[in-house]
């Protein structure tokens, strides 16, 4: 057969519907398209996205500014939500004279993009990923040490905890006593897990408080009371409401320990640590802390020294431990509590506590770094609800009796109404819990005003931060106000989006290079002689 006999398919073919064969579209055989497209004649939609958005983003991409524009925005380019100021940027002198005026109406869009800077990785994944990392150099210097004016870190002490609330009644759970070697991902664990309550009685309200079922990882029970009106809604919200402060007597206390350790030793140590809290799927929080351990150098008390040998990890751990046994203590009364105050306490179950890079145990500085940084981009997701702010209005959509989180956020309204409890309010889109997602002692690492520092100097200077000049910096005066948030069309998000997701490919491909690099360097050995 010569090429003339082929059967050649036609110059343009549309394919709409499901039922099109090869032969009728003209296809060869090995060309068979695997799925349909969509008619672009009959709707105008390109690979999915809306034809205004097509229409805006081709306007924009045939703009001959179209270069400046996206250098403009290239620092907020992956933003969800970017910021956009109006205003002017003055230059003065060192006499404070005034050099030069820069006003944002000249600039493209008359506007200044800048990142939102929300840490939820539901609002925004790239300002998210961005805190992510920037607490996961925060947390690692603080373990490791030797670098931004940090000493080496290697024989300071240091242990992981995970401090859980009490029981407010029982719920669905998932338990997996035995992992599989295999096994990585919490969320998509598929190891065979126990039965959930095999055994219960019939409660007052007539609900049998047992469950024979082993949850999957995504089931929707897990967190569900087994009985909605035996739960304790009232004391979730009240715990919540009460954690920032149960730590911050815990921490105190746990001060008293080591100073009781110290003095039975003759040494003086300090402690400095960094807490982030998550979400459980009942609504309620627990922490993760890591605490280290540090000495104290009279001659200089701001020094970070590790602790004296004498004190072993055991030692450390106990005086924690112990610390958070102790503290316990009575809230603010309410008329909802028959005027007496609720019992705050950390949960019976004890802590979940594990040394840090200690010899014969799993725990290493990258698996605990990287466990806590990835909490701080999330919030009350876990649960299936994921709100603003509740107002009177809101109150009666999300406060629905008939289920869990709805009894959770009307506790929160309902108590909310006390002076000594108004922050129920204000928190009842978090279950009550208004403390910062994450906290830690002034000498454990740098800040993240600090790493934030830095990464403005690296992109001022393009890369070579040894050229920035203070004194020049603070003779920048910004003059600029909130204009509006989003991209102005939607196009401009395609763009923006589309670009940075190249570049952090680019950046992704040049760090796989080296690692390929470096490890085909440490591969050659000489020969020996």
């Amino acid at each position: 057969m010569t090429s003339s006999t082929l059967p050649l398919a036609p110059e343009t073919t549309t394919v709409s519907g499901t039922g099109a064969s090869a032969e009728s579209a003209g296809y060869w055989p090995w060309a068979t398209p695997t799925r349909t497209t969509r008619n672009l004649t009959a709707d105008g939609w390109v690979r999915g996205h809306d034809p205004r958005t097509v229409a805006s983003g081709r306007a924009r991409a045939q703009d001959p500014d179209y270069p400046e524009w996206l250098g403009h925005v290239r620092a907020a380019s992956a933003c969800k939500h970017p910021i956009r100021l109006a205003g002017q940027i003055h230059v003065n002198d060192a006499d404070g004279n005034r050099m030069a005026t820069v006003d944002t109406e000249d600039m493209p869009d008359g506007a200044i993009y800048t990142p939102c800077g929300n840490r939820r990785a539901a609002v925004c994944p790239s300002c998210a990923e961005l805190y992510r990392r920037d607490t996961y150099h925060l947390i690692k210097a603080g373990l490791q040490g030797d670098r931004w004016g940090l000493p080496p870190l290697n024989e300071h002490i240091a242990i992981f905890l995970t401090a859980t609330a009490p029981s407010f009644g029982p719920v669905h759970h998932r338990v997996v006593k035995v992992h599989a070697a295999d096994c990585r991902k919490k969320d998509g664990c598929t190891c065979r897990p126990s039965v959930c309550h095999p055994f219960g009685r019939t409660c007052p309200h007539g609900q049998e408080l047992r469950c024979g079922q082993r949850h999957k990882a995504a089931d929707t029970q897990l967190g569900q009371p087994l009985c909605l009106d035996c739960y304790d809604h009232v004391g979730q919200v009240v715990w919540n409401h009460e954690a920032p402060e149960l730590w911050r007597r815990t921490i105190q206390q746990a001060d008293r320990e080591l100073r009781r350790l110290g003095r039975a030793h003759g040494v003086d140590l300090r402690r400095r640590y960094i807490k982030v809290y998550e979400f459980q799927v009942r609504g309620v929080i627990h922490y993760h802390a890591l605490i280290r351990l540090d000495g104290y150098n009279p001659d200089c008390p701001e020094a970070i020294v590790p602790p004296p040998a004498g004190i072993t990890r055991q030692m450390f751990a106990d005086a924690v431990e112990a610390a958070f046994l102790k503290t316990a203590y009575t809230s603010a009364s309410h008329p909802a509590n028959g005027g007496q105050g609720w019992h705050i306490a950390w949960g019976d179950k004890g802590l979940d506590l594990k040394h840090v890079n200690a010899p014969g145990h799993e725990v290493n500085l990258a698996q605990i770094t990287g466990y806590i940084a990835k909490y701080v981009t999330k919030s009350t997701e876990v649960t299936g609800l994921s709100l603003r702010r509740v107002d009177d209005l809101s109150v009666e959509i999300h406060g629905d009796p008939g289920t869990h989180l709805g009894r959770l956020i009307r506790a929160c309204w309902d108590l909310g109404e006390h002076p000594d409890y108004t922050r129920l309010r204000r928190w009842a889109h978090q279950f009550g819990y208004g403390g910062h997602i994450a906290t830690k002692s002034r000498a454990f690492s740098v800040t993240l005003g600090f790493l934030r520092l830095q990464r403005t100097i690296w992109r001022r200077t393009e890369g070579h931060p040894h050229t920035w000049d203070d004194e020049q910096t603070e003779r920048v005066i910004y003059e600029l106000g909130y204009q509006a948030t989003g991209w102005i069309t939607t196009g401009d998000a395609l763009l923006a989006n589309t670009a940075a997701a190249m570049a952090r490919a680019q950046h992704l491909a040049g760090i796989d290079a080296l690692a390929d690099e470096l490890a085909a360097t440490r591969a050659v050995r000489p020969l020996a002689a």
